[in-house]
Order: structure tokens, then sequence, then C-alpha cells
């Protein structure tokens, strides 16, 4: 363990658990011990370790925590955070989006509300593998919506497997919104299983621009097994309370290296470009 430093900010201080946890050998560190190594009460370690465990980085165990996330949560819990920054970025998202396009709309809980900013548009065409899209678009006379099909996967409401496949394979839209388990600068997207991540693969190579929709806490490592590269230019969306250092990571890691859209959660919206 370190010298304790209570003066690490918080963003600072959960990365310096992520950091204790991987180093730790038995796998596991009980509250008290990352409060003494990090100079700080229980109670802010435990305020530390419920926010990993919302972003899902760590699972809490008896009296501490392990890292990594063994469970998967349900869309219900899902759209439940990070709510103020997903709108936010649906919100900037569908500002690219112009009438008579066909848009290739990825499932997800921020590409879900990125569905509810795309009502109204004139003539637009929208292909998608989300449930919660597809209802969420199924009163807009004004939008033709083509579900991708396949095989449901009920705990996220995704449809995935040759039928869909096959359909995106016979298209090539104008734009596409992927959502992401995480980001990262030179393995790219993260999904929870092999056929989304085959999928988004499929999707992000029929398309003409390539839209992430991703909230900060999803640009990081994550530890998944199944990625996704992006090997074409790509637009990342994320809010302003992006880790500085993850967003230079991308700029200089990633190839291509994406245009960065940092949406204020609370004021308007601005944009970086790359």
């Amino acid at each position: 363990m370190s010298e304790p430093n209570s003066r690490l900010s918080g963003r600072e201080r959960r990365e310096r658990i992520i950091e204790l946890l991987a180093e730790d050998t038995e796998g596991a560190i009980q509250v008290e011990s990352l409060s003494e190594a990090l100079g700080v009460s229980l109670a802010t370690v435990r305020r530390d370790l419920t926010r990993l465990r919302e972003e899902g980085r760590i699972t809490r165990t008896y009296g501490g925590a392990v890292l990594g996330n063994t469970s998967e949560v349900s869309v219900r819990q899902r759209r439940m955070r990070n709510g103020r920054q997903k709108e936010a970025i649906a919100a900037r998202a569908a500002e690219l989006v112009d009438d008579g396009q066909v848009v290739l709309l990825d499932a997800g809980t921020t590409t879900e509300r990125l569905a509810r900013h795309l009502r109204g548009l004139d003539d637009l065409t929208v292909f998608t593998n989300g449930l919660g899209a597809v209802n969420t678009l199924v009163e807009d006379g004004n939008v033709d919506v083509v579900v991708l099909g396949g095989r449901l996967r009920r705990i996220n409401q995704t449809m995935t497997g040759p039928v869909a496949d096959q359909a995106v394979s016979g298209l090539y839209a104008d734009i596409l919104f992927l959502g992401a388990d995480a980001v990262h600068p030179a393995r790219g997207i993260a999904s929870r299983t092999f056929e989304q991540s085959s999928l988004k693969t499929l999707m992000s190579r029929h398309a003409r621009k390539v839209v992430v929709v991703a909230d900060s806490t999803k640009l990081r490592d994550g530890g998944g097994s199944y990625w996704s590269p992006l090997a074409g230019p790509w637009t990342l969306v994320t809010d302003d309370g992006a880790d500085p250092a993850a967003l230079d990571a991308l700029r200089t890691q990633s190839d291509p290296a994406p245009q960065i859209l940092l949406c204020p959660v609370s004021a308007e919206h601005t944009e970086e470009g790359m």
C-alpha cells in the first residue's frame, strides 16, 4: 500500500482505489485498508466504492471490494444511471441527423434516449436492433422504423445474431450511432457478448459516418473480452465529466483519432474538433 494522500481529488482517489485492487494479490481489499492507504475516512471510501460499483468497475464484497463487475444489470437499472449525462449526449448526437437520412441505431440506454430526439424529423428511416428504440419510435409517423431482428437478449433488450447481421449487410446508412460498455483508445468499444461485438463491428463498416455515444464513465478499459475496433473516421459524443487523461489517450493512441464532442450537463452544448 502507498503512503496516505488525502489531497487527491475524488476522481484521482477512485482511480487509486482501482490501482490498489489491481495490485492486491489476494484479489480483494477491505474498506479499512483502503481508508488507511488513502488517508481518508471510512465514509469517504464507502462513497467512492459505491460510485465505482455504479460505474461497473468493481464488485462490492462483505466489508470491501474486488476489481471487476461480475454481474450485468438490467436495462431498467442502467436507465437510472447518469441520466443527465445521457440526455445531454443524446440531444447533441441528434443534431448530427438531417431530414431524409438513413440512420443505423445500436441498442442501448443512451441510444434509446437519442431515439426520442429523432421523433418529428421528416422522412427519416431508422434501422435498429434495440427494443427500447423501437418502442420509442413506434408511434411517430414521420420515422420509418426497420427492426433488424435476431435473437432477443432480454437483460439489455438487444437483438443480435445471423438475422441482424444479414440485415445490416444489405444496407449502407448515412449515420450510425453506437453504444458501448467501455471505450478504449486501442481496442475500440466493448460489448458484453461476442454476438453484440460482432454486430457493432459490422455496423461500423456499413455507415458513412460513425458516432459513438458514451457517457464519461465509459472512457476506460473495462476489462471486457469482446471489442469492436473503429478502423475508419469516427466521432465520440460524451459529457464534460470525462477524465482529461482519457481524452488525451483517445487523441494520441486511437488510429484514427476521433472527433470529440463534449456535452456540458447543465449548460449549452459545446464541441471540440479533432
